[in-house]
């Protein structure tokens, strides 16, 4: 066991499916001798080489085309996006190739692609910092992937490459340096089905949030316990197919019940949770669901505005107290 960070949870991941399967390739800029565009690629070229780790041009929606057709030959690839808000430029064939291909073909054939989106804040300015999830969430076909904490980053990882649809991978670049102790030997998940696990226990409110927003939310609840309230939050981990279950009977537990992310409330992927947690829990429920987004304005540059745009520690205990009084 040892110490990982998010970071290298994502270099272990890749190394071991490089090795599993001589078919996982990879697709993007400077993905081989640079290591991708923000390292984590590091060694995979110098070991399993540069056939494997295809370096393209500044051209996503040739690289995306590109990715479907190797499928169709029995290759596996991993396509990176520099910054998750570019993944628009590539939806044309995520949407309406990738998404699609299972269904157009009778089952025949899929696209078993995992598209790596590092999204959120990060002081990047209002095209590099944004939460694309719910983008991406209406859209049959296509699975999708957000986990925190390095374990689970590692194996979801492991599992989304090893899937037989087309996965978008998203993770948050502000906690690229989070680390925990990694078991060597973690296992890999055998589909992307009953991923969500409760951090924590409580019985007074239940959370609902994921990646930097998650973070923020244990310590919110660790410091309110010393005010006598008691919160449950559940990581959800993978949002489509998003595993209901433990949110389900927490919500039934508690009665109350609040869902944090860094995208903005209007059309963020807490409205979908919300939905569901309403269509199934409604009479449980003594208190109205409550949603805490990013501030509804696009995002500036610089460190200030970043800490300013997104739910923060004491928004989110004042949340809670509001819910529990």
């Amino acid at each position: 066991m040892a110490k990982v960070s998010n970071m290298k949870a994502i270099n272990l991941a890749c190394f071991e499916e490089f090795a599993h399967d001589d078919k996982v390739i990879v697709i993007g800029e400077a993905v081989g001798k640079k290591g991708g565009a923000w390292g984590y690629f590091t060694g995979l070229q110098a070991k399993f080489g540069a056939n494997r780790m295809l370096d393209m041009p500044i051209a996503e929606p040739a690289f995306c085309a590109f990715a479907c057709g190797t499928t169709l030959a029995g290759y596996r690839p991993i396509v990176e996006f520099m910054f998750a808000d570019f993944v628009t430029i590539g939806l044309e064939n995520i949407m309406n190739m990738a998404a699609k291909q299972r269904y157009n073909s009778g089952g025949v054939n899929s696209c078993p692609i995992v598209y790596l989106l590092p999204q959120g804040g990060g002081a990047s300015g209002s095209q590099h910092s944004q939460s694309v999830e719910a983008w991406m969430s209406n859209m049959p076909g296509i699975k999708i992937v957000a986990p925190t904490f390095p374990g689970d980053m590692k194996k979801y990882l492991q599992a989304s490459i090893r899937d037989d649809d087309p996965v978008v991978f998203i993770f948050q670049r502000a906690i690229f340096g989070l680390a925990e102790e990694v078991p060597d030997n973690l296992p890999v998940p055998g589909s992307l089905l009953n991923a969500s696990r409760v951090v924590k226990e409580g019985k007074d409110v239940t959370i609902v949030a994921y990646q930097r927003a998650l973070i923020n939310s244990i310590q919110a609840a660790t410091e309110l316990e010393e005010e006598g309230i008691s919160v449950e939050i559940i990581d959800p981990i993978v949002l489509r197919p998003l595993d209901t279950a433990k949110m389900f009977a927490s919500v039934k537990k508690t009665g109350r019940c609040l869902i944090v992310h860094e995208a903005p409330k209007i059309g963020g992927f807490g409205m979908q949770i919300s939905a569901l947690i309403a269509e199934n829990c409604l009479n449980d429920l003594v208190k109205p669901i409550v949603r805490l987004g990013g501030k509804e304005q696009p995002i500036a540059f610089g460190k200030a505005c970043d800490l300013y745009m997104f739910p923060k520690v004491e928004e989110i205990k004042d949340q809670i107290r509001a819910l529990v009084r």
